[in-house]
Parts: C-alpha cells; sequence; structure tokens
C-alpha cells in the first residue's frame, strides 16, 4: 500500500491467523452482563429540555433500522444502555438490509445506513440528520487460496465484491495501488451479502469478499480469513487518521421528513439519543464492546477489537456531527476514484448537500446538540489518546467500567497482534 498507516495494519495482518489459531465464536461468550454498570441513564438526560408531545406522539413507536455493520454500532446502544426509556422514547429496532427502501417508503422513521447521493437532495422523503460514521473502514477478505502478497492470485478466483469493479469507486484504488485488475471479467464474482460472504469463505463456497467489520475481524479471529487490503474511504497523507478534516461521510443517521414534521419533540429526542449512544461508546468501551458483542452476535473479542478500531485506531469516526467539507471529501475522493464513463449526475456532488445540511443544523440547534470535538477533547482525549494501544486500550476501558480481570475477557491469546504496535508512530 502507498499510505504507511495501512502497511502497518497488512504487513502484520499476515501473520494474525497463524497466532489467533482457529477459534470458534461460540466457544467465548461475554461474562458480563451488559446492564450491570454505573452508568445512569436518567443522569444522563438531565440536560435535556423536554418539550410537550403531541397527540401524534403520546402513543407513538419510532421505527428505526440499522445495516449489519460496525459503522453502525452506536444503534443498540440507545435500547442497551436505557437511553431510550430515560427520554420517554418507545423504539423498535430492527436490523435490516432494507432500511433505506423502509426509510424511503415510510415504513421506518430513522436509521443508520450507508450515505447515499440519493438521499441528500431537496426532494429526497429523507434527510441526513446527524453523522454516524466518517471514512472507512473497508476490508478484502481472503482464504487461504489467496497469497495476499500477490494481487493477481485474486484473478480467476469467486470473490463477492461488487458487480461492476470497473466503476467501484473502492475497488479502482486498491486497483491502482496494487496492481489489480479493475475487469470484472478477470473475476468469477458472485452476488451476496456481507454475513452470508462470510460463511462462504469460512465454508470454503468462495475464495474472498469486500466488507465491513465485524466480518473481517472475525474471519481473522477464527483463523479462516485474512485481510488482504483496507479502504479508508479517504485519500490520507502518510501518518494521518481519519477526521473531519479529511474523511467523507460514509455512514448517516437519516430521519424521514414525514416524521420530523409531524413528530417535532420525538425528532429532538431521537437525535439526542443518538447523540448520548456515541457519548456512552466513547465514555464506556468495554461495556458498549459487550453490547456490540451481544447486538450483532458476535464474540466479545470481535466487539472490544470493534469498538478500539472505530474509536481509536483509525481516529474519532463514530461521531454525530457532520459538515459541508466532509460532503467536499466524498466529492473529491468519488471524482478521483470514480471511472470517467460513470454519469454526472450519479457522482456525489457537494452542493447537494446543503438542505440536508440545514435541517440536521436546525434539529441540532432545537435539541442542544453539542460539539463533538469539543467532547471528545474535554471528556475522552485524556483516557483514550490516539495512538494508544489495544492492550492499554482495554485495560483503561476495563477500569472504567469496573470489569475485573477476573470478568473481563481475555485477549492475551488472541489480541491482533497489528493492534499493539506503537500506533502514535505509524
Amino acid at each position: 500500500m502507498k499510505k504507511r498507516i495501512v502497511a502497518v495494519l497488512l504487513a502484520a495482518a499476515m501473520s494474525c491467523s497463524l497466532l489467533t489459531g482457529c477459534h470458534n465464536s461460540n466457544d467465548n461468550k461475554a461474562t458480563v452482563d451488559v446492564e450491570k454498570t454505573d452508568y445512569d441513564p436518567k443522569e444522563a438526560v438531565k440536560d435535556f429540555e423536554f418539550g410537550e408531545l403531541n397527540e401524534e406522539e403520546k402513543n407513538y413507536v419510532i421505527e428505526m433500522g440499522y445495516f449489519n455493520c460496525d459503522h453502525m454500532c452506536a444503534s443498540i446502544i440507545g435500547e442497551k444502555a436505557g437511553i431510550y426509556d430515560a427520554l420517554g422514547l418507545k423504539v423498535n429496532l430492527t436490523k435490516s438490509a432494507e432500511t433505506v427502501n423502509a426509510l424511503i417508503s415510510g415504513a421506518m422513521d430513522v436509521g443508520y445506513i450507508f450515505f447515499s447521493k440519493n438521499l441528500m437532495t431537496e426532494d429526497s422523503p429523507v434527510f441526513q440528520a446527524g453523522a454516524n460514521h466518517l471514512g472507512g473502514s473497508r476490508y478484502l477478505v481472503v482464504g487461504d487460496s489467496i497469497d495476499i502478497n500477490d494481487s493477481k492470485s485474486l484473478e480467476g478466483k469467486t470473490l463477492a465484491i461488487s458487480a461492476e469493479p470497473e466503476i467501484d469507486s473502492e475497488w479502482r484504488k486498491w486497483a491502482e495501488e496494487n496492481g489489480m485488475s479493475i475487469n470484472a471479467g478477470d473475476y468469477n464474482i458472485v452476488s451476496m451479502g456481507q454475513k452470508d460472504a462470510m460463511f462462504a469463505l469460512k465454508a470454503g463456497q468462495i475464495d474472498g469478499f469486500a466488507c465491513c467489520d465485524p466480518y473481517a475481524s472475525t474471519a481473522e479471529f477464527e483463523g479462516f480469513g485474512k485481510i488482504m487490503y483496507i479502504s479508508w474511504g479517504a485519500n490520507l497523507e502518510e501518518g494521518e487518521l481519519l477526521s473531519d478534516d479529511n474523511a467523507g461521510t460514509c455512514c448517516s443517521y437519516a430521519m424521514s421528513k414525514a416524521f420530523r414534521e409531524k413528530c417535532p419533540e420525538l425528532s429532538r429526542r431521537i437525535i439526542y439519543a443518538h447523540m448520548l449512544a456515541v457519548e456512552y461508546l466513547y465514555s464506556h468501551p468495554y461495556n458498549a464492546a459487550m453490547m456490540f458483542a451481544d447486538g450483532f452476535d458476535v464474540d466479545p473479542y470481535v466487539g472490544l477489537r470493534t469498538v478500539y478500531m472505530k474509536t481509536v485506531a483509525e481516529g474519532r469516526t463514530i461521531t454525530w456531527q457532520w459538515s459541508e467539507q466532509n460532503m467536499i471529501n466524498d466529492e473529491e475522493f468519488e471524482r478521483q476514484w470514480t471511472n470517467p464513463s460513470v454519469p454526472e449526475e450519479d457522482i456525489i456532488n457537494a452542493s447537494d448537500s446543503k438542505s440536508s445540511l440545514e435541517l440536521s443544523n436546525q434539529l441540532f440547534e432545537e435539541t442542544g446538540i453539542p460539539d463533538f470535538n469539543e467532547f471528545i477533547a474535554k471528556e475522552i482525549d485524556d483516557h483514550f489518546p490516539l495512538g494508544m494501544t489495544f492492550e492499554d486500550w482495554y485495560n483503561v476501558a476495563k477500569e472504567i467500567d469496573g470489569i475485573s480481570d477476573e470478568d473481563a475477557i481475555d485477549i492475551s491469546d488472541t489480541a491482533t497482534p497489528y493492534l499493539n504496535e506503537n500506533l502514535d508512530k505509524k
């Protein structure tokens, strides 16, 4: 890879499966009840100024969806940490690949989704109420049939990737940096969801797949897959981490405009809940990792690794805040890496985001949402500085949530080697 930040990760990833061995995710269960902490959701909402509910809102059940991806790891915290209850919200939470379609049709009110160009235009029935995840990361995970040092070993193999790698910006960037082919005809491409693809790789039915986590981490942890390439969704300079200065809006916290109009008070409360869930992720990362493991049905170690990656190793990528600069970054990335044959109307245009950003800023102002970066600087940086190793992060996280060594998940035999490198020197 051209960027050193990626090279550090990939160099050690080659030995990961050898050091972790073969693990079965069903063998290691969380030993901590995620509900038993000193976190008081009622105390957390004490600064929120509750407004009156209208007749529509009094018995309204908010339909919320989220994708099965670590970029959406804040999605289940509102429920599991008691935040929704503390804000007087009735929420029906659904993990679904159809969340975007459900939002567009009005079947869902809010959702954690992958960012889409079509959802930020002025005539869209949905707007980006808040950010959820900036930048990457996404992975190309391969099995033993692939030499991760030789991109040509991918050719002719069965891969669950974009059906049109020729126009996929992620694949084209990997191809240019690593000498891969961008032609679909050079691969046997199959279409399947990320979770299904992970199981297919484990069963030896495919040779590789593109995904977000927890699938890459699970494949490495269980020893049947290796990370070959990582996409950060940003053009990083050497040593850079993802930030709101260089990253685009990867995933958003979307809201139906119809819901916003008919339920103004509930829309305030639910965006505040999103903010509190992200705060919880950073402030109580060990317990948040157990929530993730439980809600996403993965090994607790994978949960710990996921939260560490999202909040420290990559940068502060989980956030509630987005800006026009993120959209400019998105557009620049797409224009650099998208095939020139792609029609102009299919490429992200930062100017299209103005309407959605205005609605988001208005909602934040009405609700009293604080500045994300100020929260990080005041509450998080001293405890979990960027560059902190996985092991050090794990020890501080245990202490904050009062997790004894006896109850804690043992990472001594499973800690992925590259996560304990000196991250501040990469």
